[in-house]
């Protein structure tokens, strides 16, 4: 048996107090930038514009980089956090909460989308097995066999 380990990760750089207070704009601006894009996102999938609610992942996944990027090289730098000023922190915390609001709501919405798709697909799939189960009697008068379980069904998103 192969025992895989990590890698061992290079020391995080010290950076300075400008440094920090430049990454601590930055944050606030992926933060707020993250923020319009999900709330977009959830009322795109409201709006029952998948297609275009889709086309947000790209932009999602680069935010959600920068920002964990940002806030895990903050995290060894605490001496050069604490040197900032008290209203940007306080900035960032608020952004947390609007963001971690959104972020709920969007969670909430992508899994109604999600339970409403699934419960379709399963309708989809139990109307073609009906379709295909043979309608022939047994000796006792109903129909001979089980209904057939339903075929697994497949999408393309091709054109």
């Amino acid at each position: 048996m192969t025992i895989f380990r990590r890698r061992p990760q290079p020391a995080p750089a010290v950076i300075t107090r400008e440094e920090a207070g430049l990454r601590i704009g930055r944050i606030i601006e992926t933060m707020s930038r993250l923020t319009e894009v999900i709330v977009e996102e959830t009322k795109l999938v409201r709006a029952g514009a998948y297609g275009r609610a889709g086309k947000l992942h790209e932009e999602k996944g680069k935010l959600s980089s920068r920002y964990m990027m940002d806030v895990n090289g903050l995290g060894a730098n605490a001496d050069a956090v604490a040197e900032q000023s008290s209203e940007a922190v306080e900035e960032i915390r608020r952004l947390h909460v609007a963001f971690r609001a959104a972020l709920d709501e969007n969670l909430a919405v992508l899994g109604t989308a999600r339970g409403v798709a699934e419960s379709l697909m399963r309708g989809v799939a139990d109307g073609i097995a009906q379709k295909g189960a043979p309608k022939t009697y047994a000796a006792g008068g109903g129909y001979g066999a089980k209904p057939a379980a339903p075929a697994p069904v497949a999408i393309s998103r091709g054109a």
